[in-house]
């Protein structure tokens, strides 16, 4: 990942979400363990969202969620989507990716956080007819991501010093290609 400039980037922490369009250049979020970050980019209107849940289920901390919603997956993923669409963008001009959801301990069998992270996404973003382009989720390590909101690729390394990118294709392209 190039050098970033703390001007032009907007830093999403742990239990934070936030919506950005430019001159901002890029949003981003780091050491992504066993929590899981939702992105989701607008390309039409240059508009993107990121999330940064700690949790699966808010019913542990209902008060947290109303104050908070950033922090747990199943009141963080209805919220981003709620920015995105009171900036005006549309829910099916919307291109979604995940990252995180990492099993960070050595034994994680009893918890699984990483995993239960995951499948909250998933479930929570099925039940608003959402659908995912792209995903690097699992596995034991730690990631960084960034998204670009010029062109919404997504610059994603691990701690093991792997870069890749994820660029999820145009929702036109993905009607396109199911014909």
């Amino acid at each position: 990942m190039p050098a970033e400039s703390g001007e032009d980037t907007i830093v999403v922490g742990i239990g934070e979400l936030r919506v950005a369009s430019p001159p901002a250049l890029w949003v981003a979020t780091y050491a992504l363990g066993s929590c899981v970050a939702v992105v989701a980019w607008d390309r039409k209107l240059k508009i993107g969202g990121l999330l940064h849940a700690m949790l699966p289920d808010s019913s542990i901390d209902p008060v947290k969620a109303r104050s908070r919603p950033g922090v747990f997956v199943d009141t963080g993923v209805p919220a981003l989507l709620r920015d995105l669409l009171g900036k005006g963008s549309a829910k099916e001009e919307l291109r979604w990716c995940l990252a995180g959801g990492a099993n960070m301990m050595a034994d994680a069998s009893h918890f699984e956080i990483g995993r239960r992270n995951h499948l909250a996404v998933r479930n929570v973003l099925w039940r608003l007819g959402v659908f995912v382009y792209q995903e690097d989720t699992g596995g034991g390590e730690s990631r960084t991501i960034r998204l670009d909101l010029r062109t919404g690729r997504i610059d994603l390394r691990k701690s093991s010093g792997f870069e890749q990118v994820l660029i999820p294709p145009a929702p036109s392209d993905v009607r396109e290609e199911s014909r």
